[in-house]
């Protein structure tokens, strides 16, 4: 029996590893869940897997309702530091890290110092934390398990391993998202509504974003460079609308290995939270293969999207942190109708610009670097 934890219990990743605990209940045991404010779906997360521990990260959520709410009497946790108590209390073999943004940093941090192993879904802790926590994983020998679907599918590629000393190239699909086919004048001004409208996936809003812009691409390539200690010119960026293929390994005598699924998450999630068992998956519909029809590769634009050609910048101006939280403020000034979409890599340029050369050396000064830099952007807003 597995003791896992989900932190971002209430978010799509956080919704579909309660879904895979409850496809185990022989093998997996969910001893704590959290969520920042979305008091609702904490509740009715917790009273299906009751957890012995809830976590309220948010300053100014209503824990009398969460208590209401519950149908049993697990602890609850809701001081200012409920995200870093929640990833130890419990003794947890694993934490599942889909907390939204940067925000998840101080939880990975702490689950390296403690060895505890983590199914990553948080993508901007390995971004932002950069080499810092490159050191800190092989320092301490923390296993750090691949949730994307596309670092899965790499992962997945390398035999479970994450050594490329054979590998020539690391090849990341994308769906192209919704402007797949729009001119970069139609892109640059694309309403809200339109970018919202992601042709395979069912996300939240910010991430919907990242997808639209490429953003989320260029993310992903961050993290496979950090992740594997892949340079950025070998990492590649395929356009494949129908996301069946994941991801790709080119080697070095010019074979490729391709990881191929349905575009269902909970496939990733099973994979990490059961790790290292290959176990039958009843959450999840098997591919077709007489119904795919056909598989389409087409090379990204860099023009018509900066916002990938910023990401391989970032990594050789050593600017991911401040990247990532340039991306975030903007993408939330186009939410709420303060800017055009052109706006969001305009934005991500001048902060990596502004704030070359600074690079922190601990993981509280990443965190003031993510207040400056969107202190920054705010301004220019």
């Amino acid at each position: 029996m597995r003791n896992i934890t989900i932190l971002g219990a209430t978010g799509s990743v956080g919704q579909q590893a309660a879904d895979v605990a409850c496809a185990y209940p022989d093998r997996i045991h969910v001893g704590c869940v959290s969520a920042h404010k979305d008091i609702k779906t904490l509740a009715k997360t917790a009273n299906k897997l009751e957890p012995e521990y809830v976590a309220v990260t948010g300053a100014d959520a209503d824990i009398g309702l969460l208590k209401a709410l519950l149908d049993y009497e697990p602890v609850i946790l809701s001081s200012p530091d409920a995200l870093t108590e929640a990833c130890t209390i419990g003794e947890p073999d694993m934490v599942v890290l889909s907390v939204l943004g940067i925000a998840g940093l101080p939880a990975f941090e702490e689950c390296l110092k403690h060895g505890i192993t983590v199914a990553l879904a948080n993508k901007e802790s390995l971004v932002c934390g950069g080499r810092l926590v490159q050191k800190m994983i092989r320092d301490t020998g923390t296993l750090v398990l691949p949730v994307d679907s596309e670092h899965s599918a790499l992962f997945q590629c390398l035999n479970n391993r994450f050594d490329v000393s054979e590998v020539q190239r690391l090849w990341i699909t994308a769906s192209g998202g919704p402007f797949l086919h729009w001119n970069k004048n139609e892109i640059d001004h694309a309403p809200l509504e339109k970018a919202l409208k992601h042709p395979r996936w069912s996300m939240g809003q910010k991430i919907t974003i990242d997808s639209a812009s490429l953003a989320n691409k260029g993310l992903e390539v961050m993290e496979a460079h950090f992740m594997y200690g892949m340079p950025a010119e070998r990492i590649k960026v395929l356009v494949h609308p129908q996301s069946i293929i994941h991801s790709m390994v080119e080697w070095k005598d010019g074979s490729v290995t391709a990881q191929m699924g349905p575009v269902d998450m909970r496939m990733p999630i099973q994979k990490s939270l059961l790790f290292p068992e290959m176990l039958e998956n009843p959450c999840v519909k098997p591919l077709n293969f007489y119904e795919i029809g056909k598989l389409e590769f087409l090379e990204p634009d860099m023009e018509r999207f900066p916002c990938l050609a910023l990401a391989f910048e970032a990594i050789r101006t050593d600017t991911t942190a401040v990247y990532n939280s340039a991306n975030e403020e903007a993408v939330a000034g186009y939410l709420t109708g303060k800017i055009e979409f052109r706006r969001i890599y305009e934005l991500i340029g001048d902060s990596m610009k502004r704030f070359h050369g600074v690079i922190p050396e601990t993981i509280s000064g990443i965190l003031e670097l993510d207040k400056d830099v969107r202190a920054y952007v705010d301004a220019l807003l």
